[in-house]
């Protein structure tokens, strides 16, 4: 008969708490387990990771023509992980099955959980979905979409078109030319040496930009938080900024900076493009 280790009182057999004292009971840890898989693709390949276990997901550049996936799962009889592919699409889904709210049960241990670990070709198509933890995105040429819900985010490297998306969490891109959009719910934007076009609406945090902008429309919204831009190369750029509760600081370069319509309004070279940025409770930085 076991005996719960605070108190000392007698246990069932099943218990997963102590009846008396309500200790939870220390489960023996299962053996993590590891798999391995690669498959062979052609052209410029789709991957497509889905996780919804605690777990990390992180992607980068291999060989050309294969895909790699490495999983890591703890609890592996209460994980349930599934790696196919579709011509040049490898797709990786893994989901707990156990309800976050039992995992008492398994002190100790943490809970199940699955990290994923995948090489592609330079040139390819990532569509990452995670629940928790960190999803890196690193060194690929292509189309790169991130949705998480209580995650990090890290993106760098990367040519072509980002898209991160998260609830609850921490965003950072770094070195990435092309197009990049970002939506945050509440968490910190941060984007370093972006050059391109960028779109950045964030509900609760601050953004932080350094980079060239296009001359198409590049805007940085967020509702609670400041916005600081560095703007690097040779911006040609028509500049509107406004914020309710706090202060704008405009670059010198700025000509023509005045008040019109609720808005600062200036521009940068001969205003080809635009920049718009809004907050509403925080202040507003730009400079060189």
């Amino acid at each position: 008969m076991p005996y719960c280790r605070k108190c000392g009182a007698e246990l069932a057999a099943d218990a997963n708490f102590c009846s008396k004292c309500g200790t939870p009971v220390a489960q023996a840890q299962a053996v993590p387990a590891s798999q391995h898989q690669t498959f062979k693709v052609s052209g410029k390949p789709r991957l497509v990771v889905v996780n919804r276990s605690p777990g990390k997901v992180d992607v980068r550049p291999g060989a050309d023509g294969e895909v790699t996936v490495d999983l890591q799962l703890r609890e592996p009889d209460d994980v349930e992980c599934s790696v196919s592919q579709s011509g040049s699409t490898v797709t990786v889904r893994c989901r707990a099955l156990v309800h976050p709210f039992r995992w008492p049960r398994y002190f100790g241990s943490g809970g199940p959980r699955s990290d994923i670990s995948v090489l592609v070709p330079k040139e390819s198509e990532v569509h990452v979905e995670a629940s928790l933890d960190q999803v890196t995105v690193d060194g690929i040429k292509g189309e790169v979409n991130v949705d998480t819900s209580i995650a990090k985010i890290y993106i760098a490297n990367v040519e072509g078109k980002v898209h991160a998306k998260a609830r609850t969490g921490q965003i950072e891109i770094s070195n990435v030319n092309g197009t990049v959009t970002v939506e945050n719910k509440t968490g910190p934007v941060t984007l370093e040496n972006t050059n391109g076009t960028v779109s950045i609406q964030n509900r609760m945090g601050p953004i932080k930009f350094s980079g060239s902008l296009s001359t198409t429309e590049n805007w940085f919204r967020t509702r609670m938080g400041s916005i600081e831009l560095q703007l690097t190369g040779n911006p040609d750029l028509t500049v509107e900024a406004y914020t309710h509760l706090g202060s704008v600081t405009p670059s010198p370069d700025i000509a023509d900076w005045h008040y019109e319509r609720g808005r600062y309004v200036g521009r940068i070279g001969s205003g080809t493009g635009k920049l718009l940025i809004e907050t509403r409770t925080g202040s507003v930085d730009i400079h060189r």
